[in-house]
């Protein structure tokens, strides 16, 4: 009592409530101090205190502070929380109120810039616009208008002219737009709406300047027209006449300089057995054709690829590849290969993603047919990537509709055989594809036949290896057989993938026999709680003895000499019952090792099959020894240690693990000394 009597100041064996309520703000502050130390705390208390009712009191009080506090808390949680919905809503008006104040900044700005653009004569203005357009490069264009990073495919580009005009609609409907002339193109992008006054566009058009045409409108003396060929026309507001008119003459300014400069291109040379007999006209008037052919292939390729005229623009890619090659040598000649490529990416693109069906609906043709058009165009990665997918397509679509239907092993052989069979289908056709090709493309075909065996794992797994439930005993190894066995097709490709799968199936096989070297013990245990050491009686008509000798067989052990005929229909073995029941189960769970077996369950193997004939020898050295059960006893521990175990080591060692397995003949050693 002297802990809590000094921690309260008091004497006597108990803390009275009167001491409690006395010291109630000594403890509360202790308890509310921001450097409070909950284990320094507890440990000062336990050294006060001597007994667990002084610990009861102490307790009621940091309970009574607590729910104090707890209460406290509510009320002001309650009391504030009307504050807190008003401070909410003004918070939200004022955040309107910032908005509204953003866009009435935005509004003045503009139309100070109006006003100051109006008091500033014409030559001032003129000035500045060009000004701006000097100043103004494809990068500062690039990060101003949002999409814009296009304008970087054509590499020379330049900026020329830009300035603010009025978009007119059909609908006489209007809009404020920035109009960007560059030497090859004109771009359009309107401006986005920012609360702040940071300037930005968002790309509307980009037309190439030598497919459009710039008129004056007649109706209207400010605006005037681009047309793109053939349908879209443009119309478009100026400030003032004088400026429309310098719009027009800096687009006709930069089609001219657009024209000198495709006209700067040399014209390709013909080669030696194109030079056709005849005059000199002649050849130059081909030369000449084969340059325009080289001009207008973007836009041809264009209307290819709208039309899905996939062959088509391969064929004329293939045609010109020569002459691109030597655009190269020549000043202009990236430019146009620059918009070359970009349809080349563009029809790469849609024949990567071109759906060819799946199932019974991906045919042949239909599924080569991008295969050999991305080949042509030397496109080797994109077309095995494809083939291969529209390969596990059709794969997986025909091993869904494998219905379950009879045993488990009926379907995994359906299974094994659709999936390995259709694996050695797609190497046989992967070869004669991609046979031709420079580069090597097995690795790729080596990746996609372990993906789909993944998928196979996870398939076969959720049907032989079911998470909570146990199918049929001897069924796994029978399953594990078939797989494997189905598995050899890949050898025809020269694919052995069977170290691959065992590696995959090695979860579920290693749980498998876990379970059963679980189930083979407890049946030993309860059989050996159960054994009254008497001979097991068989009838002659029922088989069980040739079963039980055909059993034995397999480890070459011969069960007659173990077997005792009466002179009625009854043949009695001098083995106890648990030992034949054992060595019935244990044949079971070898045979099924046997088929699962690899060299990663080979020590979990051994270890669960000495256990097993370690405890059943020992049920042996403990039995009874009376003189009615001896003759039984010791067939049994005969048969068991000079029989039956030997025959089991054999068979592991010459059909199993084809290694010796000292472990399990330590049994016979400790068996002979005891």
């Amino acid at each position: 009592s002297s802990g809590i009597n000094a921690e309260y100041g008091q004497k006597g064996d108990h803390v009275t409530q009167g001491a409690m309520s006395e010291h109630w703000e000594h403890y509360e502050n202790k308890l509310k101090n921001e450097s409070f130390k909950p284990k320094e705390f507890v440990q000062q208390l336990c050294k006060n205190l001597d007994n667990a009712q002084d610990l009861y009191s102490v307790k009621k009080v940091v309970e009574e502070i607590k729910h104090t506090n707890s209460s406290d808390l509510k009320r002001n949680v309650y009391r504030n929380y009307g504050q807190f919905i008003e401070t909410s809503k003004e918070i939200t008006y004022l955040e309107a109120e910032m908005y509204k104040l953003g866009h009435l900044l935005t509004e003045q700005k503009a139309l100070i810039s109006a006003l100051t653009d109006d008091s500033i004569s014409s030559d001032k203005n003129e000035a500045l616009e060009v000004s701006i357009s000097e100043d103004m490069t494809i990068g500062k264009i690039v990060e101003l208008v949002q999409g814009a990073a296009v304008l970087h495919d054509i590499p020379g580009r330049k900026p020329l002219w830009n300035g603010t005009l009025t978009e007119l609609g059909e609908d006489e409907d209007e809009r404020q737009i920035r109009l960007f002339l560059m030497t090859d193109c004109i771009m359009s992008a309107a401006p986005t709406k920012r609360i702040f006054m940071s300037e930005s566009y968002k790309l509307i058009d980009l037309l190439e300047l030598k497919n459009v045409t710039a008129m004056e409108d007649q109706e209207n003396k400010c605006c005037f027209k681009i047309t793109q060929y053939p349908t879209n026309t443009f119309l478009y507001r100026a400030e003032s006449e004088q400026k429309k008119i310098e719009w027009l003459s800096r687009i006709k300014r930069a089609q001219q300089d657009l024209k000198e400069t495709v006209g700067q291109i040399p014209e390709l040379e013909l080669k030696r057995d194109e030079i056709v007999e005849g005059t000199w006209e002649e050849n130059q008037r081909r030369q000449k054709f084969r340059t325009d052919l080289l001009l207008e292939l973007p836009e041809q390729l264009d209307v290819c690829i709208a039309q899905r005229d996939f062959e088509n623009a391969v064929r004329k890619l293939r045609d010109a590849k020569p002459d691109i090659a030597k655009l190269e040598q020549t000043t202009h000649g990236p430019e146009i290969k620059a918009r070359i490529d970009k349809r080349l990416r563009q029809l790469t693109d849609m024949l990567t993603e071109v759906n060819t069906g799946s199932g019974m609906y991906a045919h042949g043709k239909a599924s080569k047919k991008p295969v050999k058009q991305l080949l042509l165009l030397e496109k080797v990665t994109q077309a095995t990537s494809l083939f291969l997918r529209n390969k596990s397509t059709s794969l997986k679509s025909c091993i869904r509709r494998i219905k379950m239907e009879g045993t488990m092993t009926l379907y995994i052989t359906k299974l094994s055989q659709t999936f390995f069979s259709t694996v050695a289908a797609v190497g046989t056709d992967f070869k004669a594809v991609f046979n031709n090709t420079e580069t090597g493309c097995l690795p790729a075909y080596v990746a996609w036949v372990e993906s789909e065996l993944e998928w196979f794992v996870a398939m076969f797994s959720r049907q032989v290896f079911p998470q909570g439930s146990v199918v049929g005993h001897g069924v796994a190894g029978e399953c594990v057989a078939i797989a494997l066995k189905h598995a050899e097709q890949l050898s025809s490709n020269g694919l052995d993938m069977r170290f691959l799968l065992h590696r995959l199936l090695h979860p579920g096989i290693a749980e498998t026999l876990k379970r059963d070297h679980i189930q083979i013990m407890e049946a030993s245990q309860l059989r050996a709680k159960e054994e009254y050491w008497k001979k097991v009686q068989y009838s002659r008509q029922s088989g069980e003895t040739k079963q039980l000798d055909d059993l034995l067989k397999t480890y070459n052990v011969d069960l007659s000499k173990y077997c005792v005929t009466a002179g009625d229909d009854r043949i009695y073995i001098t083995l106890s019952h648990s030992v034949i029941s054992f060595v019935r189960s244990f044949h079971s769970y070898l045979q099924d090792a046997k088929k699962m077996y690899n060299v990663r369950v080979k020590k979990q193997l051994i270890d669960s099959i000495t256990s097993c004939l370690q405890f059943q020898a020992f049920q042996l050295q403990i039995a009874p020894d009376d003189e009615s059960v001896r003759t039984v006893v010791n067939s049994s521990n005969m048969f068991l240690t000079r029989e039956f175990i030997p025959a089991v080591i054999t068979f592991l060692e010459t059909q199993v693990t084809q290694q010796p397995v000292p472990q399990i003949r330590r049994i016979l050693d400790t068996a002979e000394m005891l």
